[in-house]
């Protein structure tokens, strides 16, 4: 799982099959505390997230695809939660 700041969204015209109807965001990794760590990458999103949301990514091949109910699809991540906060020892980041 990773930790992500919902960007952009993304449009594709043409795409593989699977993808038909699923909504696509660009995503940056980002430590607790917002900051960015590692390189942005695009999603899709199973949880109507928004622009701006701080998301829990599944990012391994096949959970992505059991999440979705999509064997055999291209896809390797997918936004599984909406986090709210984040604490610390009983303190909010």
């Amino acid at each position: 799982m990773k930790l992500a700041k919902v960007l952009k969204k993304v449009i594709s015209t043409i795409k593989h099959p699977s993808l038909d109807g699923q909504i696509l965001y660009l995503v940056q990794p980002v430590f607790p505390d917002e900051t960015n760590t590692g390189e942005a990458f695009i999603t899709i999103d199973s949880v109507r997230s928004s622009i701006g949301d701080l998301v829990l990514i599944d990012q391994e091949g096949g959970g992505t695809q059991e999440v979705l109910n999509l064997k055999g699809s291209p896809i390797q991540s997918v936004i599984v939660g909406i986090i709210d906060t984040i604490t610390k020892d009983y303190t909010s980041i």
